[in-house]
């Protein structure tokens, strides 16, 4: 018999794809609380992950961990290292949620071009006077640049693509091919194309490596008037940065789905400004995402105790690899 323990509520398809096993105990965290996981995960051989925070400490109580599998694709959440380190997969639910989160992005594109929140406000305190202040930004012939090129960068550029905009797609693992069938440009180094971009859209893992990638350098180098979005991570922009870009002018507005600290304060600057559009980490949150995810999240568990898992399901394969 196989524990597997589930952090936190998932998609009713999740829990009901490992309880349809009989050799699977399936035990339902009432919190993620570090005090309340760590009485739980002792002789677990499986977590389902969403949301909680997964420690070093937290997984080292079970010697019996055979696999962690996250519902979504960042695992920022997760001691990875430590992981690897044991030999054992962090899995991810690839491809469940990218089409939600391209769509997502391209609501908050077209909300900031249309300035929807300032928009809507005027309408509900009666200023129909205002109406003639409000000028669009086209995304018709506008160039859009997106800033890595994985599962939700390739379905976003042919919906940019949809609207007339001139796409550049940004990754240091280019598939020159699939840009070349979807008529777009494609570049490894994203900074010389800043200077003329009129959008730009962030879709890359945290890590060292993207940590600030939009700092006060990047932001200065944008075009005046710039709309940029982050669906990524919070530590990918430097949020004080970004506050001050738009306190200036220089960003003329910010789609922001993720904050480095969540949730943010009230008093975050970019909770407070005026110019952006926000969500609550939740652009992968529709009903056919929430519920692929949720399978996909239970499918990664029973393949890896029946031996049968996918390579591109594992977050740190490469680690595991060479550690092999």
């Amino acid at each position: 018999m196989k524990r597997v323990l589930m952090t936190d509520r998932i998609h009713p398809i999740g829990h009901a794809t490992l309880e349809a096993r009989d050799d699977i105990d399936v035990v339902v965290a009432e919190d993620s609380s570090p005090e309340t996981l760590a009485r739980l995960i002792p002789g677990v051989h499986g977590i389902a992950v969403r949301t909680a925070i997964l420690t070093e400490d937290l997984l080292a109580l079970s010697d019996d961990l055979e696999v962690v599998s996250r519902h979504g694709v960042g695992c920022d959440n997760i001691a990875v290292e430590y992981m690897t380190s044991r030999q054992i997969p962090v899995c991810i639910a690839a491809g469940a949620n990218a089409r939600c989160v391209a769509e997502h992005t391209m609501t908050m594109m077209l909300s900031l071009a249309r300035d929807m929140t300032a928009q809507t406000q005027a309408v509900r305190d009666g200023r129909w006077d205002r109406r003639n202040e409000f000028s669009a930004k086209d995304l018709y012939r506008s160039k859009v640049l997106i800033v890595g090129y994985g599962r939700i960068g390739r379905l976003l550029a042919p919906l940019c693509k949809a609207f007339g905009m001139d796409v550049v797609v940004a990754d240091i693992a280019l598939d020159r091919d699939l840009a070349a069938q979807q008529g777009v440009r494609a570049v490894e180094d994203f900074r010389p194309e800043l200077a003329d971009a009129d959008f730009v859209s962030l879709h890359v893992p945290l890590d060292a490596t993207t940590h600030h990638l939009i700092g006060p350098d990047e932001l200065a180098a944008m075009k005046d008037g710039v709309i940029l979005i982050n669906n990524a991570r919070g530590g990918v922009v430097d949020e004080a940065a970004l506050a001050a870009a738009l306190d200036s002018g220089k960003v003329a507005g910010a789609g922001v789905d993720v904050f480095s600290d969540e949730p943010p304060t009230a008093d975050h600057p970019l909770v407070r400004h005026p110019r952006t559009v926000l969500a609550p980490h939740n652009g992968a949150a529709s009903a056919l995402s929430l519920e692929a995810a949720a399978r996909m999240t239970a499918q990664n568990i029973l393949d890896t105790f029946d031996g049968v898992l996918k390579d591109e399901m594992i977050f740190n394969l490469a680690g595991l690899r060479q550690g092999g």
